[in-house]
């Protein structure tokens, strides 16, 4: 039986790497000729310096990144990057209900399609976020004053459509985001809590036409402070059982890690491990890390402040990354670039959470994401 060179020469080279010290030459004979072949020696990557490799080729769960279409569409640099290193994308914006539904009859497809488009086009994944969210009601339904019946039906016919028309090609949904109130109980707002003597069977009812729509997509629940609340981390835990116990789908739950580099990493984990006690997927879902946390005007993002961060997006991966295998859903950053951070406008214009820089070079944060990666 022939044995190629290149299998002698593997295997040789296999024997020469393992039974030589450091300060032996390592040679290879080529069996056909007898030519001596010196390999040339791969340097380490010097302290300091890093890899070529990206999130997206490293991790074996999604990447994602909240995108509009708009920077997308208008700055290249922003193309570039969430192209070369997310495998999942968010629409931070477009795929919220006041987007897309116009009227009562129409609907706007046209940011959703782009950004369904551009993940296909690019080898992503895409998140839909969100169907139902009390926040994001667009006004004409608002006024309409239906009663429960005329409510729900109207929102089975938007779940329906909306999930159907992207059936195979959004892969996941937040069916509902922001159901419960800080501390516990159901969130005091105006648009469907006074409308129902049961809200949360009316959201179960909602996972159910998700699941009809398309049976294979997966169907999460989203919040915010879930690891820092435990309030409502347990009506979260409680609904999620309920669920389970009526028949009601549910697949995963998502917490949208807005915290700050000084948050207690200790509350983190041990909140954390209490979401992932549930058995569902877990899903990171909106994460950045403040540094400013005093709001102040003079603040500078120094070397120093960049380290720090870095270390606390190692941390969330490294926390991740040590949950079962088949609960770990995705890690999505709520941006790409500190260039467009909602923080800018909400908490403070000098703030630098996530982590490509302005000018759109890799910080400190993108390698402690990529450190804490297995």
């Amino acid at each position: 039986m022939m044995i190629s060179k290149i299998k002698i020469l593997a295997l040789l080279s296999v024997f020469a790497l393992t039974s030589c010290s450091n300060n032996d030459e390592v040679v290879f004979i080529d069996g056909d000729d007898g030519e001596v072949i010196t390999p040339t020696p791969t340097d380490p990557v010097p302290p300091g310096e890093t890899t070529a490799e990206t999130l997206r080729e490293k991790a074996a769960w999604k990447v994602g990144a909240a995108v509009t279409v708009g920077h997308i569409r208008d700055d290249a640099q922003y193309d570039k990057a969430l192209s070369e290193n997310f495998s999942q994308l968010t629409a931070e914006y477009e795929m919220k209900m006041n987007r897309i539904w116009t009227s009562s009859s129409t609907y706007n497809w046209t940011e959703t399609d782009a950004l369904v488009q551009y993940a296909e086009d690019n080898d992503m994944e895409v998140h839909g976020h969100t169907l139902v969210w009390y926040n994001s009601f667009p006004d004409w339904f608002k006024n309409a004053n239906y009663d429960s019946t005329a409510f729900e039906n109207n929102i089975k016919r938007y779940i329906t459509d909306v999930v159907t028309r992207y059936k195979g090609r959004i892969k996941s949904w937040d069916v509902a985001n922001e159901v419960f109130a800080d501390g516990g109980g159901n969130r005091q707002e105006g648009t469907i809590l006074p409308v129902f003597n049961d809200p949360i069977a009316f959201y179960g009812r909602c996972f159910q036409y998700a699941r009809d729509a398309d049976p294979d997509a997966i169907l999460f629940y989203n919040d915010y402070s879930v690891v820092l609340d435990s309030g409502k981390r347990a009506a979260m835990k409680s609904m999620a059982t309920r669920f389970k116990n009526e028949g009601y789908p549910i697949d995963g739950l998502g917490d949208q890690f807005h915290y700050r580099e000084a948050t207690s990493k200790e509350t983190i984990k041990s909140g954390f491990e209490d979401m992932v006690s549930t058995g569902l997927l877990m899903h990171i879902s909106e994460l950045d890390i403040r540094m400013n946390t005093n709001q102040s005007d003079s603040y500078t993002f120094t070397d120093a402040e960049a380290t720090k961060q870095a270390a606390t997006y190692k941390f969330i991966v490294e926390m991740f990354e040590a949950i079962p295998d088949n609960q770990k859903f995705a890690i999505t950053t709520w941006g790409v670039t500190d260039k467009y951070t909602w923080l800018t406008g909400w908490w403070h214009p000098k703030e630098y959470p996530l982590l490509f820089d302005a000018e759109y070079n890799k910080k400190k944060a993108y390698e402690g994401f990529l450190d804490g990666i297995k």
